[in-house]
């Protein structure tokens, strides 16, 4: 008895870390349009959303000769989150919140082509539903004939983000070596500085620091609230937490990106946008095939390596 009742703590302390985890990611799309506001550049806020994580975590970047080839495919994956990252943030300067923050969210549509073309996985009615709902959503904010050249280009690029993510849940899925998760999150993250460094240097930004104090708190949000945070709470309570209850748990981060936008930033929600978020929801909610139960708890698990939303 005493020990289901331990259980059931532990449990509740699992999910409790996973819902803040996913409260604070969520932040991400309001912390990074305040301070596209005090005129920095997508490649300056791509940096602050990665540089407090990666002073965090670079006390784990410890790993033996071995696993060395391992640690190489998560910095290749960090270069692609990077490059992700930059195209979704660079989406919200030219698209509205909404129709970014839901094209983000089509990649259990790519995480299943992926699964299907690349790594062989098997199919289910209900990985296919899914599918289906989130592809329907998408198209219901997605309107070429009213975009701009500039905001075409925006659009097609922030697919990037989460067909680079829907990769990173397949490979997770079954890695080629084991590391251990804090390691891995530590290489994908010196991954995206050892691209973004770079990147912001070449692009020599006129404003790197905000000039409010409004910037300010999102600066320190971004970096701690919508990344440090909401990481370390993720890596931790995601071992607790049963993969069912941490998908369903994960669509709260969409709620949250959507309606912080909404609320602070008087951005509006059209009944589209509404309709859309909650067919994404239910995508994410879908209970899968126990014997997929591997691959959802990856997938939700690596939450912790990117960064988007």
């Amino acid at each position: 008895m005493m020990r289901q009742v331990k259980g059931v703590k532990l449990q509740m302390s699992g999910a409790a870390m996973v819902l803040l985890a996913a409260i604070g990611f969520g932040f991400n799309p309001l912390f990074a349009q305040i301070l596209f506001a005090q005129g920095m550049s997508v490649e300056v806020v791509t940096l602050c959303r990665f540089i407090l994580p990666g002073v965090i975590l670079s006390f784990y970047l410890r790993a033996p000769a071995a696993l060395w080839p391992e640690v190489g495919r998560m910095l290749i994956i960090g270069f692609a989150n990077a490059l992700g990252v930059l195209a979704y943030f660079y989406a919200l300067q030219n698209l509205t919140a909404a129709s970014a923050i839901l094209i983000y969210y089509t990649y259990p549509f790519f995480s299943l082509l992926i699964g299907v073309l690349i790594f062989k996985r098997s199919l289910s009615i209900n990985a296919l539903l899914s599918a289906a709902l989130v592809l329907i959503a998408a198209s219901l904010v997605i309107e070429p004939s009213e975009l701009s050249m500039e905001s075409k280009w925006a659009l097609l690029g922030c697919f990037l983000a989460p067909m680079v993510f829907a990769f990173q849940i397949q490979y997770l899925a079954k890695p080629k070596q084991n590391l251990m998760a804090l390691n891995r999150v530590a290489w994908s993250t010196l991954g995206h500085l050892i691209i973004l460094i770079p990147l912001v240097i070449y692009t020599s930004p006129k404003v790197v620091l905000p000039h409010e104090i409004n910037g300010w708190w999102a600066l320190l949000g971004l970096a701690f609230i919508a990344a440090a945070l909401p990481q370390y709470l993720f890596v931790i309570g995601a071992v607790k937490t049963k993969p069912e209850v941490i998908a369903v748990l994960g669509a709260v981060e969409l709620i949250v990106a959507m309606l912080s936008c909404a609320v602070f930033l008087d951005q509006p929600l059209t009944r589209l946008d509404i309709t859309a978020m909650l067919l994404v929801i239910i995508a994410l909610a879908i209970r899968h095939p126990k014997k997929a139960a591997i691959v959802l708890e990856s997938e939700q698990k690596s939450r912790g390596y990117t960064e988007l939303v």
